[in-house]
């Protein structure tokens, strides 16, 4: 019995080689036991056997999800490709060296000090959207592509803001986009990577930039202003030139007129005068 009980608990998970040496001999003491005995530890054994070939059989299942994809490695060596669905490896031999997404996915990049053409510090932070197209590249061309991908952004954002002046920065912002999915596919093409669309979030100046600015949107207001108020003192100044013109216009066009007929009147009289001389 206890010959019997130390058998039952040393019943391997996996049948390895050294194992089936094990239950060889087994089996062989079995053959000395009694006929009762030796059916008992036979069946016990063949039970062990049926678990540990199930156990083997469920180690060995793998399920993909739709929009996601595994990679296999065989003894170390990249075998095949795992698609969504049921799958199996050989266990002890095969290994999911990695599981991933292939839909696309955002990566925040940090906010990052920047410089100027013409020296103004700011800080500007950007969203990339990404998807892998490759998964082995992804996984053996690079270390770790989603930190690669954020230092590459970075080192590009930098570099092309250091390429406009303050004011370009803000009013060039599609184009710049622009040209960092450009620089950025170029590069993470090789690692399996296609970047879809990168978007220049937000830029800050620094707090000395952003209260010269205001200093200076203050001074054009305020220019704006004198230039508007001197422009309707030169209305007001010209309207009444204007009305004073006509008015003296219109002021020596009445005398004129009150002469001729002062004049027309007189001329009148003088007719009727000789005209009265004549006939007596």
């Amino acid at each position: 019995q206890a010959t019997h009980t130390a058998f039952a608990t040393q019943q391997p998970k996996v049948p390895t080689a050294r194992q089936m040496h094990t239950s060889a001999t087994l089996f062989s003491l079995v053959a000395l036991l009694p006929l009762g005995a030796a059916s008992g530890v036979a069946w016990e054994l063949s039970a062990g056997a049926a678990a540990a070939a199930v156990m083997l059989a469920v180690s060995s299942v793998r399920i993909i999800s739709t929009g996601e994809e595994a990679l296999v490695e065989r003894l170390g060596r990249f075998e095949r490709r795992l698609h969504p669905g049921l799958s199996f490896v050989i266990p002890g031999i095969e290994r999911v060296s990695i599981y991933a997404s292939i839909r696309e996915q955002v990566l925040d990049v940090p906010p990052q000090p920047c410089i100027t053409s013409d020296n103004a510090p700011l800080s500007a932070d950007a969203v990339v959207f990404f998807r892998i197209k490759d998964l082995a590249r992804a996984r053996y061309a690079v270390d770790d592509f989603r930190a690669c991908v954020t230092n590459l952004v970075l080192t590009q954002l930098r570099s092309e803001i250091g390429q406009l002046t303050l004011d370009q920065t803000f009013a060039a912002r599609e184009r710049l986009n622009q040209k960092l999915l450009e620089e950025a596919n170029a590069v993470a093409a090789g690692w399996g990577i296609d970047v879809t669309r990168i978007e220049v979030r937000d830029i800050h100046p620094s707090p000395e930039i952003v209260s010269s600015m205001e200093m200076q949107m203050a001074a054009e207001r305020k220019k704006r202003a004198a230039i508007l108020q001197s422009e309707g003192e030169k209305a007001a100044l010209i309207n009444a030139a204007e009305g004073r013109r006509e008015a003296t216009v219109l002021g020596a066009r009445g005398e004129q007129e009150r002469l001729q007929m002062e004049a027309r009147g007189l001329a009148d009289s003088l007719d009727r005068i000789a005209a009265s001389l004549e006939g007596g």
